[in-house]
């Protein structure tokens, strides 16, 4: 179980802040409901996951069209060593092709990469934003990470952590769900005014049991 403490504010002086507890579980598993989006409309590429030709031609030794664990995770490990992390570098705009090119972004752009080169293999695989939590950084910002779809007539998605090159575990916070970023981004407003505004997010997780 964690505890989740988020504060967010704006040099408009106006702070919201909100805490919890979130139990987790060392399951990676996920069956959808019935009801849910079919798994097919997640073999769409969007504009943040587009791949580019040369994208393709560089991990196509990785590539391979199974949706079993291991395949996935050798591709997520090759996305991993290849891509190196680098805060700052990149932003929530920057595309799966764009960050291939400067071979450098963060969990995001780990996640759109994969994202595309599975769905370029047909392979429905969705966007998944949340917390990771690490007990010597336990004041990190939102993370990201993949579901791919293991069995589409029984709707059964395996996550996976990019950036760890694994299966998630107790430690991954799950927020949300999407086709990218901007389906699952964790903090997302509207401004209806004019002049302008600047959002930042604070975020501290600690381990109860």
């Amino acid at each position: 179980m964690c505890s989740v403490f988020v504060q967010e504010a704006s040099y408009t002086s106006m702070m919201i802040e909100a805490e919890g507890e979130v139990i987790t579980q060392d399951a990676y598993e996920y069956i959808d409901d019935a009801k849910a989006v079919s798994p097919y409309f997640l073999l769409q590429q969007t504009h943040l996951t587009e791949p580019s030709e040369a994208m393709l031609e560089y991990f196509a030794d990785s590539l391979q069209k199974k949706n079993s664990i291991n395949a996935i995770l050798k591709l997520a490990s090759a996305v991993q060593q290849s891509i190196e992390y680098a805060p700052g570098q990149t932003n929530f705009a920057t595309t799966a092709a764009q960050s291939f090119a400067m071979k450098s972004g963060v969990c995001q752009d780990h996640a759109h990469i994969m994202l595309s080169l599975c769905r370029a293999t047909q392979i429905p695989a969705r966007y998944v934003s949340g917390y990771f939590f690490a007990e010597e950084s336990p004041n990190l910002v939102s993370h990201a990470w993949i579901d791919f779809c293991s069995d589409i007539e029984k709707g059964v998605w395996v996550s996976v952590d990019i950036t760890h090159a694994c299966l998630i575990d107790a430690r991954h916070i799950r927020l949300a769900i999407g086709r990218d970023y901007y389906s699952a981004a964790p903090v997302k407003g509207v401004r209806t005014s004019g002049g302008g505004e600047e959002l930042t997010a604070n975020i501290s997780i600690q381990q109860l049991a």
